[in-house]
């Protein structure tokens, strides 16, 4: 049996890490240390900047509180032993972009999210963005003024529900997509990484990181890709609707309102 992970995992760690199962989900698991969490899956695209993947009998036999070792040729994962593959290569970002694709995209993304996207507090805010009880109203309008250093969007940190809240998924959408196609106008400081830590989930403050680098799961940076290269179908969008209690919902809305609402898209 061999594990496999991500090119990019040596700019987030240092190996070898010592650590154990921390958590079980039905198809994944964590072993977290002080700093960072690592994600075990089967699935490659799942994968973050700091998955490990390996074969899905290992998802379903392992156990919370088995010991993990991750070298950069081995893993001991409770009694198994692993070599590493061949690494998993980056998503090429795209270098040209078919403006008049990506118009017809994005109105299918929207089209989605009101009519299947997952209830969410930003789910609210996308569809109802005049209504005043959406409760994060305020953000928007921060967002609409040209507001981008993130430092002022903390007080939305943390809102909503899930390993990775609701606000975090549709910043961190916002961030990734940012950074992966090079506009690069948001400002990120340690300090705002610093707040994040203290306001909001773990997962949801390493995603953080992994977004600021123009990296998240590789079903969304592989989605990135295609926005300007053909046109997405349903299926796949419903796919990425349903990803999480609603990350995939919210990560969506805020790659949507990116494209949407803070650059010109010309075409």
């Amino acid at each position: 049996m061999n594990f496999r992970y991500r090119e990019e995992i040596g700019k987030y760690l240092k190996l070898p890490v010592s650590t154990s199962v921390s958590h079980k989900f039905q198809t994944s698991f964590d072993a977290a240390t002080t700093d960072l969490i690592l994600h075990f899956t089967a699935s490659e695209e799942t994968m973050n900047s700091l998955s490990i993947l390996v074969p899905a009998s290992l998802i379903e036999e392992a156990q919370t509180g088995w010991p993990v070792v991750l070298q950069s040729d081995r893993l001991c994962l409770g009694s198994f032993t692993l070599s590493a593959g061949a690494d998993i290569s980056l998503v090429e970002r795209p270098e040209i972009f078919d403006h008049q694709l990506l118009n017809v995209n994005l109105s299918r993304i929207i089209r989605s999210i009101r009519l299947f996207g997952r209830s969410s507090a930003v789910s609210l805010m996308i569809t109802n963005v005049e209504g005043s009880e959406a409760p994060l109203v305020e953000a928007i309008k921060l967002l609409n003024a040209g507001t981008t250093d993130l430092c002022l969007f903390t007080a939305f940190v943390g809102v909503g529900e899930g390993l990775t809240p609701s606000f975090d998924d549709f910043l961190a959408g916002m961030l990734f997509i940012d950074r992966f196609c090079g506009y690069n106008r948001f400002v990120v400081s340690e300090s705002f990484f610093e707040v994040a830590a203290a306001r909001t989930t773990r997962q949801a403050a390493q995603q953080y990181r992994f977004a600021a680098n123009g990296h998240l799961s590789r079903q969304f940076e592989q989605f990135a890709v295609d926005l300007v290269r053909r046109q997405i179908d349903n299926s796949e969008l419903l796919r990425l609707l349903a990803w999480g209690h609603s990350s995939g919902t919210d990560i969506l809305c805020g790659i949507w309102y990116y494209l949407s609402r803070q650059v010109k898209i010309n075409g």
